[in-house]
């Protein structure tokens, strides 16, 4: 039995920062001693006792900024005052300010200054990436879609197109696997499971169990009621693995 592993990243990483609160920094994006190899192969192994063949790990390629059109220069001062009225600590502060135009530059910068703080984390990301691609041998990442960030509020928002690329990807593969393993709790996948199931495969979804015994990710109820197998992962397991 071969297996590829699929993994939904931004839903695999919430978990571990759940799994692991406490433990390691969220703001390192992922544990950076953990063994990558060891751990797909230690889901592959208890997974129809499979083969790994790869590790497919789906990830955003951009971020994608809110305010969208928030302009990078001073000169259209009355678009630039039109969209930051549109939240409404900044239109508080444009009211009370003595001189607005002064006032809306310097929310301005502040912006511009958060958004190259975010592409250099972002950028972060990408290095962390490509560095478990170099030193694990059969994981691959694959970057689509983007990730909303709120420039105002300061604040991630929601991953667009991953489960996309994930769902075509794994119906475009089936020929060389017999068991698809999925790492996600999105019910968004469960049409695509279906039709892996339909062509002959098998489909089992990974769970991690916290120390106390809750299960993540919290969603996955959906999706582990249509695989035809769920694999638990205990904190005990995991945890050599990922922060040895």
């Amino acid at each position: 039995m071969r297996s590829c592993i699929f993994v939904d990243g931004e839903n695999l990483r919430h978990s571990l920062i759940d799994l692991f609160a406490g433990e390691f920094d969220p703001q390192d994006y992922l544990p950076k001693t953990a063994r990558w190899h060891e751990f797909f192969d230690f889901l592959a192994a208890n997974c129809y006792s499979s083969e790994k063949l790869r590790a497919y790990w789906y990830v955003v390629g951009k971020v994608d900024f809110w305010p969208w059109n928030l302009p990078h220069s001073i000169n259209d001062h009355q678009k630039l005052v039109n969209i930051l009225r549109k939240h409404d600590p900044f239109a508080k502060a444009l009211n009370a300010a003595a001189n607005e135009r002064t006032c809306a530059e310097n929310i301005l910068h502040d912006l511009e200054d958060e958004q190259r703080k975010i592409e250099k984390r972002f950028h972060g990301w990408l290095t962390l990436q490509n560095g478990i691609v170099g030193q694990h041998d059969e994981v691959e990442f694959r970057r689509a879609g983007t990730i909303h960030y709120n420039l105002c509020t300061r604040r991630f928002g929601s991953e667009k197109a991953v489960d996309v690329k994930l769902s075509i990807d794994m119906l475009h593969l089936k020929d060389i696997y017999d068991v698809a393993v999925i790492v996600s709790g999105d019910g968004d996948y469960v049409p695509a499971v279906q039709v892996i199931k339909d062509c002959g495969k098998k489909v089992v979804n990974v769970s991690f169990e916290t120390r106390s015994g809750d299960l993540l990710p919290g969603g996955a109820r959906t999706l582990n009621q249509i695989t035809d197998k769920v694999l638990t992962v205990k904190y005990n397991q995991i945890k050599p693995l990922l922060l040895p």
